[in-house]
């Protein structure tokens, strides 16, 4: 039996949440682990102690799992009181001893930081200038946060975008999406997938996403963001064949 202790806190830093240690034994069964946890917060600090005899498991799916687990235990108490709060894990301490802090990053993304089409201050500029580039932003940010909602915020982050291309006269959605693809040289399939994985999640089910699918599904999101924030610097003019390949 292999022992970790991961730690973390509740959010916002103000808060003053205590909640006394609570026991669970649980089956992670498409996350590839199961094990029992003992579950303590006080003074909004986190503690959780998971034994588990399964190996080979990594951390970031650990962390995922089990800070879903605090977080509806402090969405619970949350409802209870009337009160929004958030948690984050922030480390964890190995069977060997050692530990790791946790980012505030995905690797891959920021392995991609030389693909965004603009600079910070470029990027500035255009968001002051499309409401629907700042709430997609907004989604990108919960898509990393949350990591059991990411297909949701994904596809979210993309349907801000096709509010841009709306139109008083559109009969349907269908023609800001076909707008959409055209000004941003996407294709359909490219966006499928967001779509697919978001069904679920925006009817109140909540599948389990393997860490590999979450990265698909960001990166694709990425791109299309990628898009158009070049296509509101050129003031709303079509990108061209001649400089970007269809994604698709």
């Amino acid at each position: 039996m292999a022992t970790y202790t991961f730690t973390g806190k509740v959010m916002p830093e103000r808060a003053n949440v205590n909640i006394s240690v609570l026991s669970l034994t649980f089956q992670a069964k498409d996350a590839g682990f199961s094990g029992e946890t003992i579950i303590s917060i006080a003074c909004s600090q986190v503690s959780i102690k998971l034994d588990t005899p399964d190996t080979g498991v990594d951390l970031p799916t650990m962390k995922n799992y089990l800070g879903q687990i605090v977080r509806n235990l402090v969405d619970s108490y949350g409802y209870i009181s009337g009160r929004g709060y958030d948690i984050e894990i922030t480390s964890v301490v190995d069977p060997n001893g050692q530990q790791t802090v946790f980012g505030v990053g995905i690797r891959e993304l920021e392995e991609s930081e030389d693909e965004r089409p603009l600079s910070f201050r470029e990027l500035f500029q255009v968001m002051l200038k499309s409401p629907h580039l700042r709430h997609a932003l907004g989604d990108l940010r919960e898509a990393i946060r949350s990591p059991s909602d990411t297909g949701f915020y994904c596809y979210r982050a993309v349907e801000c975008l096709r509010q841009h291309f709306r139109e008083a006269k559109d009969s349907n959605k269908n023609q800001s999406w076909k707008r959409l693809r055209q000004n941003l040289r996407i294709d359909r399939s490219w966006i499928k997938p967001l779509e697919n994985c978001s069904k679920e999640q925006r009817h109140g089910s909540s599948p389990y996403m393997s860490g590999e699918n979450r990265i698909r599904l960001m990166k694709h999101a990425w791109k299309v963001i990628d898009r158009f924030c070049v296509y509101i610097n050129r003031n709303s003019q079509p990108l061209s064949d001649s400089e970007f390949d269809v994604l698709k």
